[in-house]
């Protein structure tokens, strides 16, 4: 078989990226399958080089190693080369990951469900998302909202880092929130609401493993849209805490559907996709069934 591209975030995780690489690289060698290293200093740089290695025809698949940012440029460059891809995580969300039921820990594990797919991978369901200033793929989830207001703040501070610079975050961001005003267009159907998060899923886990959506599937050919609407601040608080456990759909202000495709729009609140901000609203998504292959059981 062709050599497998390996893209590998070496800052993921404080650094475990790397240390990771080196172990899948090690037990890919052991198990006799050649690989390409198409890790590069930004991931525009990555993107360039793999396209490079498929052009040239040299790479039959793709590995992403490191979080949920690093899976979703492993999906951008396989979905438009209709190239498999296999994932190991080394992040601190993972939730890709773990929709694929992928070991987070066990790095020798998560290399043999890719090896023991090398000649069946299956399809999954991806989304195309398209925001005032791109166009990409995306796997899990994306939002636009008071979850989005957290993330921002949460990447600039010093600590905590990890899932617990995002409670931090949201204890600092919801004295001053105020609900938002959306406007959503649901295949070809408009709708205004006011809530304080609204967001489209095609993977049950977001932010490293709030289990968000606990109906997604990624094989059924659909969206999942979530709205939290207006709640009090002591509401959302003891609302917070349930979505760990996706026991928060229980709560009459948790509203979830299906749709195959949604344009939500509001005031340039800031988005997060696969854990990465992406810029401001408004955005569409659309799923495409079946449109990325994964090195996965």
């Amino acid at each position: 078989m062709k050599p497998l591209g390996v893209l590998v975030n070496p800052q993921a995780n404080r650094g475990r990226g790397n240390i990771v690489g080196d172990k899948v690289f090690e037990l890919l060698a052991k198990a006799g399958i050649p690989a390409i290293n198409l890790s590069a200093d930004s991931a525009l740089h990555a993107k360039e080089k793999s396209q490079i290695a498929i052009s040239d025809q040299e790479i039959s698949g793709v590995i992403a190693i490191g979080g949920d940012g690093t899976a979703q440029l492993g999906v951008n460059i396989c979905v438009p080369n209709q190239l498999p891809l296999g994932i190991v995580p080394a992040g601190s969300g993972n939730d890709q990951a773990r929709e694929l039921n992928i070991p987070l820990q066990d790095i020798p594990a998560a290399v043999s469900n890719i090896l023991e797919s090398l000649d069946s991978p299956r399809r999954v369901d991806v989304m195309k998302v398209t925001t005032g200033e791109r166009e990409f793929w995306s796997l899990g989830s994306i939002s636009a909202g008071f979850d989005a207001l957290c993330a921002q703040r949460a990447n600039g501070l010093k600590w905590p880092k990890g899932p617990n610079s995002y409670i931090a975050s949201l204890l600092l961001e919801l004295p001053r929130f105020r609900p938002i005003d959306y406007h959503l267009v649901v295949d070809g159907e408009h709708r205004d609401v006011t809530a304080m998060l609204c967001g489209v899923a095609n993977v049950k886990n977001f932010g490293g493993g709030m289990r968000i959506s606990p109906q997604s599937e990624i094989t059924d050919g659909e969206l999942e849209v979530f709205i939290l609407h207006k709640v009090s601040r002591p509401k959302l608080l003891q609302i917070f805490p349930t979505v760990y456990k996706g026991e928060h759909i229980n709560y009459e202000e948790v509203e979830i559907f299906k749709a195959k495709s949604i344009r939500i729009e509001n005031n340039g609140f800031p988005m997060t996709c696969d854990g990465e901000l992406i810029g401001p609203a408004p955005f569409s998504t659309e799923i495409h069934p079946g449109a990325l292959q994964v090195f996965s059981r």
